[in-house]
């Protein structure tokens, strides 16, 4: 029924595309010229309106990746989830859409793309995306194929709730005069709907009346659905921002693309943080505390964390004074409004510390509403002096600002969800008193009432809040609970100590990790076990992920030896190591999830990574560090025991990626083989690094594995120059290889093959001898391990060898298991000028004869060899 549904509003969609690009060429000449000019008077006022808004455009995140989770499905999104999630399947560079691509159609055969969804978390840059574009085609830089966009932010549409006006109506309310409806209808237009989760009232696409004329008058609910639905100027197209947890609020059969925002990329965070900070030297131990905590390496695509981090590490930094720097989310922020808090005291002799909780106030009530926004209705509805607002966003820029970008009204907002979050749990940690109620069940929030219903036993307060939280359907106390845990339980509680004063706020941090550990213990859902293991990492507690099949737990018995603050140590430490060539190996540690979670920063800017135990958490780990712009890994040496839980099409993703560079892999000796077939698809389609390729029994070589490994040997741009293999399973196999190695493009310098085609080696050696003799074959060091050859096969090879002897510089033969083998033919060409061969071994031969040892002493003294190994064999 609902593909049925989807399927219908796609089809009404394209005719709507179709007939608005003939009415578009119907415009006449005046209409035409009309256009031109009323565009050039919109551009210019939005040029006005938003120049202002764009800080620095050259640290805007706007990389988007087209998104494979079009529709969540209804489910809730826990943004802290989503900031760990080591892997994201989206983040691969053919999900990639150029921010000049964004409303084109896939390809010339598709259909306009009518409505466009960014989506990302709260804070990773989405409005400021939207500035970038209206500025960008304000100025004429981009999508100049449009007449009008008009930037709607829902947000301040709140303000018109109550009120009916037509689309014309409302449009020439925000923005210069118009052109005539009809003439309108036939123009290219984009409405962008910034922050749909901020409109407070639901968009009901079941019930709302249709509406298909701009100038009748409606509800602004009403305006938007028909809109969407095409209904109202079906020619216009729609780009919609979105918090995660709201997409859902528009059904997906009427969003025809959906891309996510992720944030700064690892350039762009550091980038951000040295631009911030003044001294590069500062900056620089600014970046690795940052890489040295998790609690704040999680935040680090976030362009306020960026920022706020810059400020406070900065001013740690520069004055070296004896204060520890903030290694949890919570006293980052601490830190951040007591910098504030200074500077306000520098600024009116004032403390603040009344303004603060006042502005604590208003972050709670607006918390429970679920938005960032205050504006005139919620003023009544809390009794809050109207003069409030006015003199909070005046004296606290950092925290609180007016926003007035439509011109509809006084509107103010949170500068993000963090800073709201934190100031609701300061205000709570700071009224909360378990004999008198308390301010988590506040008056005016019926959700509250529902939640915490009045008890006889005081409750601590952090017992009520975790319970609170997990209560919360939509994850949006999820972070004010880790700030309230942080402020109440951690070392910010005693930063804070001016607002503490005169409460009898007492919280022992022993009985919050016990009550959070049993929260956990009783195997809530995953997302809420993230969170609560967070919080505790605000109390310097660290739980230790364990892998269960393919659930990712968290163990909470036993003793935890190593806290996040002893984490964050040893990172520091490795980070500022002087070696050039770090290793990491992930043997030295006990818990290898534990130490990959804790130290990813650390193995991105390693060069050598071994790999003695690894879980699929392990793979994506190291899968999002190979993707990282800034990873720095040139070899990767997987032992067996790692080997047995290796994500091939996990690692595959990391190998494929631009920022993959590296050099050596290795796979070792496996019992049980896997199919290689997406690990190599990932190297074909990245394979302008890798130099050493080594795959021992780990994979089958069968027909296809080989011919992947042809194909990278024969492209132009592969490097690869050591390559072993073991196994080889057919005769094709090893026609398909012997192509490669005679191919012009193949730059191999070493070979290694190991037991090729097990009872058909004879005649799998005589192929490949038809290679080695061509003159594209140019390799210096040949290893050879076959189970049984005749004479026939020897001679073959080593005429080979004869035909072609420019380049080989190092022959190993092993594990030629007959009782005798005529190497006469082999000793004689030892001879001859033109063989430069250097080092000779042949082990595990069990007899040679004695006319081929004599051929060998008189050649000796005139041939180019300096290594010889003879040894573990008879003599007769």
């Amino acid at each position: 029924m609902a593909s049925t549904l989807k399927e219908n509003v796609l089809q009404d969609q394209t005719k709507m595309n179709i007939q608005s690009t003939e009415s578009c060429s119907s415009l006449s000449v005046e209409e035409t010229k009309e256009i031109q000019t009323l565009k050039a008077l919109l551009q210019e006022s939005l040029r006005k309106r938003y120049e202002d808004a764009l800080k620095s455009p050259d640290g805007i995140p706007l990389k988007m990746y087209e998104s494979n989770r079009t529709h969540l499905g209804g489910q809730i999104v826990h943004e802290m989830c989503e900031l760990e999630r080591p892997y994201n399947e989206d983040v691969k560079d053919e999900n990639v859409i150029n921010y000049d691509d964004l409303l084109k159609p896939r390809s010339s055969t598709d259909g306009c793309i009518r409505s466009i969804m960014i989506r990302g978390v709260s804070g990773c840059g989405k409005s400021t995306a939207v500035v970038k574009f209206v500025l960008d085609w304000a100025h004429g830089r981009t999508h100049q194929h449009i007449d009008f966009v008009f930037p709607l932010h829902l947000c301040e549409l709140n303000i018109l709730h109550d009120k009916k006006l037509s689309l014309i109506e409302l449009l020439d309310l925000i923005f210069p005069k118009l052109p005539k409806p009809e003439t309108l209808e036939r123009s290219q237009i984009l409405f962008i709907w910034d922050g749909l989760g901020e409109f407070r009232f639901l968009l009901n696409f079941k019930r709302t009346k249709t509406c298909t004329d701009p100038v009748s008058p409606v509800s602004v609910i009403c305006m938007l659905v028909n809109l969407l639905k095409g209904n109202l100027l079906p020619s216009a197209q729609i780009l919609v921002t979105s918090r995660l947890n709201d997409a859902g609020l528009i059904p997906p059969e009427y969003i025809q693309r959906v891309v996510e925002l992720h944030g700064l990329d690892d350039l762009q965070w550091e980038e951000q943080i040295r631009s911030e900070v003044h001294d590069q030297n500062v900056a620089s131990r600014a970046i690795v505390h940052v890489k040295s905590s998790r609690s704040l390496y999680i935040m680090r695509s976030l362009p306020f964390f960026c920022q706020m981090a810059s400020t406070v590490l900065e001013e740690i930094f520069s004055n070296c004074c004896n204060i520890d720097p903030p290694l949890t989310l919570t006293e980052m922020v601490t830190h951040f409004l007591l910098s504030q808090m200074k500077r306000h005291v520098e600024k009116s002799s004032k403390s603040g510390t009344e303004e603060i909780l006042k502005l604590g106030k208003l972050a709670w009530h607006m918390l429970q509403r679920d938005t960032l926004t205050f504006i005139e209705k919620d003023q009544r509805e809390t009794n809050t002096d109207p003069l409030l607002p006015v003199k909070l966003s005046e004296d606290w820029p950092m925290f609180f600002r007016k926003q007035n970008m439509m011109g509809l009204g006084k509107m103010y907002r949170f500068t993000h969800p963090s800073v709201q979050e934190f100031l609701a749990a300061l205000y709570v940690a700071v009224h909360y008193e378990p004999s008198k109620g308390n301010i988590m069940s506040f008056p005016l929030a019926k959700k509250a009432k529902r939640l915490l219903s009045p008890t006889d036993v005081p409750l601590e307060m952090d017992r009520r809040a975790v319970d609170r939280a997990l209560r919360s359907k939509t994850g949006q106390l999820d972070i004010f609970l880790l700030f309230l845990l942080g402020i109440s339980a951690g070392p910010s509680h005693r930063l804070l100590s001016t607002f503490f004063q005169n409460t009898s706020l007492h919280v022992r941090t022993e009985d919050v990790v016990k009550n959070v550990l049993q929260k956990i213990k009783a195997k809530p859902l995953f997302e809420i076990s993230v969170n609560l293991s967070r919080c505790l990492e605000e109390l310097d507690v660290a739980l230790p992920v364990v892998q269960n099949q393919s659930q990712v737990e968290f163990e909470t018995d036993g003793d935890v030896h190593v806290t996040p603050s002893e984490w964050s140590h040893i990172a520091t430490a490795l980070l500022t190591s002087e070696e050039p060539s770090l290793t990491f190996d992930v043997s030295e540690y006990t818990n290898a999830d534990e130490a990959m979670m804790r130290l990813l920063p650390v193995i991105k800017i390693s060069r050598v990574l071994r790999l003695d135990e690894a879980t699929d958490l392990s793979w994506a780990l190291i899968a999002s560090a190979l993707r990282s712009p800034a990873n720095r890994i040139r070899e990767i040496y997987i032992e067996k025991k790692a080997f047995s839980y290796i994500n091939l099409s996990l690692i595959s993703d990391g190998m494929r990626s631009p920022n993959c560079k590296v050099e050596t892999l290795w796979t070792p000796y496996f019992g049980l083989q896997k199919y290689g077939d997406d690990l190599l698809s990932g190297i074909l389609l990245n394979p302008t690094h890798l130099r050493e390729l080594k795959l021992l029994d780990s994979f089958r070589m069968s027909d296809r594995t080989v011919e992947s490994i042809s194909q990278i040997l024969m492209d132009p741009v592969c490097r690869l120059e050591n390559l072993t293999l073991e196994g080889i399973e057919t005769l094709e196999s090893c026609k398909i290889l012997a192509a490669a190695l005679c191919s012009s493009s193949c730059r191999l310098q070493e070979l290694d093959l190991i037991r090729c085609c097990q009872g058909s080696e004879d005649q799998a050696l005589q192929l490949l001898s038809e290679a080695f003799r061509h003159p594209n074959f140019k390799i210096t060091v040949l290893r050879l391990e076959v189970c049984s050859i005749n004479q026939e096969t020897a001679s073959a090879l080593f005429s080979a060898f004869q035909e072609n002897p420019s380049h080989l510089r190092k022959l190993e033969l092993s594990s030629f298991l007959r009782l005798t083998l005529e190497l006469q033919q082999l000793f004689s060409l030892l001879a001859d000028p033109c063989f430069k061969l250097e080092t000779l071994r042949i082990v595990h031969l069990r007899r040679i004869q004695v006319d081929s040892l004599e051929t060998l002493a008189s050649v000796l003294g005139c041939c180019s060899l300096r290594s010889l190994d003879l040894s573990d064999r008879f003599f007769c």
